[in-house]
């Protein structure tokens, strides 16, 4: 093949690559967040999020993550994957990490928590970046089982709980959002966010009062 074909990829038509699979639209899923979590942004900011809302965001990020995991599997139409996730629906065994993701989305979807006890939009902006150029070809993203390097402009993140614990953005970011959770370990970032939010709120001790306490007896 000449030096022409390589650079502007006019080789054989008949080799061809297959395509990086897409991921599925999120977009209806992230504006049901927004309606429900707890932010000022939202267009109603004082709305208590009733059951029912909470429960249709997780069943609609159940249902994305099936449509992903159809599509990993080579089988199964885009359509079918609308169809509502079920925890026995196939997959590769309650071992693997997508479907274990999906049980756990439709557990908290029959029993909705008063709230989102997601992270901040903040905490997914602030995670350690991956260079491309430190990833190998054998490093897959465990939810979509894509390779990172098939990406020719990948955005990898590395979760606090672990070094090894890396992830295409794009696939965790809507599960830290509601869940708060890292998908491997569980470690449970939320909680930690909530205490270091309620830690702030805290009173600081003025520093006259501690001396004054500190002269009555001293």
């Amino acid at each position: 093949m000449s030096t022409y074909d390589v650079e502007h990829s006019t080789g054989d038509p008949s080799v061809q690559t297959a395509p990086r699979r897409r991921r599925p639209d999120l977009s209806t899923f992230f504006s049901t967040l927004s309606e429900i979590s707890p932010d000022e942004s939202r267009t109603r900011p004082h709305a208590v999020p009733v059951p029912r809302d909470v429960s249709a965001a997780f069943y609609s990020l159940a249902e994305a993550l099936e449509v992903m995991r159809r599509e990993s599997e080579g089988g199964g139409s885009a359509e079918a994957g609308q169809a509502q996730a079920g925890p026995g629906s196939g997959g590769d065994g309650d071992g693997d990490v997508l479907t274990q993701m999906i049980q756990t989305l439709l557990r908290d979807a029959d029993t909705p928590p008063t709230e989102v006890e997601g992270v901040s939009e903040e905490f997914c902006d602030v995670l350690d970046r991956v260079p491309r150029s430190s990833l190998k070809p054998s490093q897959v993203c465990p939810i979509c089982n894509n390779p990172f390097v098939e990406d020719p402009y990948p955005l990898v993140v590395t979760l606090p709980c672990h070094p090894t614990h890396m992830f295409d953005l794009e696939c965790v970011r809507p599960w830290l959002r509601l869940r708060g959770t890292c998908p491997l370990d569980r470690v449970d970032f939320a909680k930690k966010e909530r205490e270091k939010a309620e830690a702030r709120k805290k009173p600081v001790p003025d520093e006259d009062e501690e001396e004054e306490w500190d002269g009555m007896y001293g």
